[in-house]
């Protein structure tokens, strides 16, 4: 793909609009409707249960508690699984913020492991040397949908007795060895913030087969409650992190559409590696035949530095002017010093799941467009404050921008 960057006047490389999100329609209407008039907004409704038990059933789980949000999923998870003040947690840098800040509201201590270049994950290679005797857990982060490596996690955590909580925020339906993520360890967490792939504007869930754990996760999300005890019967500990009727049943009318859309949203994944990957200057996640399914919610390319002459601004805003509604993710490691991850928030772009959801076809356009760009960034430096200086100057102007995105990956 050659030309004139859009950026500098010439012609854009999309011009067709791209998929809305969140989607909706007459099911979710109508099962908000329904909420409504049945008077249980809260307590007594059957939207919530039903949105528990089918969301356990179809990733093969044994107990689910729905919760108000994400980020309370990752934090009741680890609460659940025994994780007290004082005790250490190993995670990703490479996350939302909320992954560390559930640690801190237990009062534990994240401790930040470097991740692998290829998988934006955990690298279990890493993992020993920062256990010690304070550690309690680890907290992969299935970050983008892309399932952490289970096998090493699983391994150095059964050998060394701490507990697996995955932080599965982006990864429904992902898959690992024919099984689904968020059940590998003891609980995983998931989430269905504005952005995710299954949506309700808030929510959370916690999935676990430890009926014990199951149980501590629901008297905390319940007021100190026993599941299906009297309704006045409190534990000493509990909190009131519960579900809404009217997001559960946002979620079940999506949940219908999620295996179809999961699986537009794979083809295009792979139409897209395959594409990126024939380009020079664009690296594209490592293949790895242990994961069966992909969440889907994020593919993550990276610059090559050695062959393009840009920074990553300065590419975001031509893929951009092009159409392409490229996304910086994650800008600052939540600890710095990781050299892998500090690499990578200076390399990262992001396709969201809502371009995916155009289809394989239209992941022509993407590719294109990153082949038009890193064309003109092979033949001379193009940075963010160069493209400032030339604007100022009154050289170039695009003719159509996608607006700017805020980062959308709340918990």
């Amino acid at each position: 793909m050659a030309g004139r960057l859009a950026l500098e006047g010439g012609a854009p490389v999309c011009t067709e609009p791209w998929p809305p999100w969140p989607r909706w329609g007459a099911a979710e209407r109508r099962a908000l409707v329904e909420v409504l008039e049945s008077g249980r907004w809260g307590l007594g409704g059957g939207a919530v249960p039903e949105l528990e038990a089918r969301f356990a059933a179809l990733h093969g789980a044994r107990y689910a508690v729905a919760c108000c949000n994400g980020t309370v999923a990752i934090q009741l998870a680890l609460l659940a699984a025994g994780v007290r003040p004082g005790d250490e947690v190993i995670t990703s840098p490479y996350s939302f913020v909320a992954t560390a800040h559930v640690a801190r509201a237990l009062g534990a201590v994240p401790v930040f492991v470097d991740v692998e270049p290829g998988t934006h994950n955990l690298d279990p290679e890493r993992i020993e040397a920062a256990i010690t005797e304070r550690t309690a857990a680890i907290l992969p982060v299935h970050i983008g949908g892309r399932p952490a490596d289970m096998d090493r996690v699983n391994e150095i955590a059964a050998r060394r007795g701490l507990r697996v909580v995955e932080d599965a925020a982006q990864a429904w339906l992902a898959g690992w060895r024919g099984r689904a993520v968020g059940t590998l360890g003891q609980a995983g967490a998931f989430s269905f913030q504005s952005s995710k792939n299954l949506t309700a504007g808030e929510g959370g869930i916690v999935l676990t087969d430890d009926e014990a754990l199951y149980r501590r996760a629901w008297s905390w999300h319940d007021c100190g409650r026993e599941p299906g005890g009297a309704p006045h019967a409190h534990a000493p500990d509990g909190s009131n992190l519960r579900m809404t009727e009217f997001q559960a049943a946002l979620l079940l009318a999506g949940l219908e559409r999620l295996p179809a859309e999961q699986a537009t949203r794979r083809q295009a994944m792979d139409a897209l590696a395959a594409g990126l990957n024939a380009l020079d200057g664009v690296r594209v996640p490592d293949p790895d035949e242990r994961i069966t399914a992909h969440g889907c919610h994020i593919f993550m390319a990276r610059l090559d530095e050695s062959r393009v002459r840009a920074d990553k601004d300065w590419v975001i805003e031509a893929l951009r002017a092009e159409g392409i509604p490229a996304h910086p993710g994650y800008t600052t490691p939540l600890q710095r010093g990781l050299p892998v991850c500090e690499a990578l928030c200076q390399t990262t772009i992001w396709i969201k799941q809502e371009v995916l959801l155009a289809g394989a076809a239209r992941m022509r356009d993407v590719v294109d467009g990153f082949a038009k760009v890193l064309a003109a960034a092979r033949a001379a430096p193009r940075t963010a404050e160069s493209r400032r200086s030339a604007t100022s100057a009154g050289v170039g102007r695009p003719d159509r921008q996608v607006s700017p995105e805020t980062s959308g990956q709340n918990r």
